[in-house]
């Protein structure tokens, strides 16, 4: 094939889908606007009144946000060629699985045990994940959880599982 058809090993297809910034980007603009499709119905309120689709509502704006900042970041990257191939990047199954597990596991586990085994798997997702920061993030991150949400926001949720 020639070169210049958009398929080969240069082409600005293979160059954006071996971006490290671009695939995830693009996901995450497309779970936005899934949650936004999804949500369309709820009612949203004010700020004052907020009302069920709120939170889900500016949640799928924060994620098209952040995935075109993604995508903007992966931009500069295109113009230079990679010859590295397809790569199957393991973070774009684990940080989606992330959420599956911590979704399946806040009411049996708890909500400590369940961030700690979500956060623990979201930090297999680093290609250099050092065992000591992931700790650190757990604790970290369990912390300003506990705080905001039960302390401060008075949420109902259970701490620990129920022995």
């Amino acid at each position: 094939m020639p070169a210049g058809d958009g398929v080969g090993s240069g082409s600005l297809l293979s160059r954006v889908v071996d971006s490290e910034w671009i695939p995830p980007g693009l996901f995450f603009i497309a779970l936005g606007c899934a949650a936004l499709w999804v949500s369309r119905d709820y009612p949203v309120g004010d700020l004052n009144r907020m009302g069920p689709g709120f939170f889900p509502r500016m949640l799928s704006f924060g994620m098209i946000g952040l995935g075109v900042l993604s995508v903007l970041r992966g931009l500069p990257g295109l113009a230079a060629a990679n010859d590295s191939g397809i790569r199957f990047d393991r973070s774009m199954v684990l940080i989606p699985a992330c959420m599956v597990v911590f979704g399946l596991s806040v009411e049996p586990l708890g909500l400590v045990l369940a961030l700690a085994l979500t956060i623990g798997l979201a930090g297999l997702a680093h290609r250099q994940a050092r065992l000591k920061e992931v700790g650190l993030s757990i604790a970290f991150l369990i912390a300003l959880s506990v705080l905001v949400f039960v302390v401060i926001l008075k949420l109902p949720l259970h701490l620990w599982p129920d022995f």
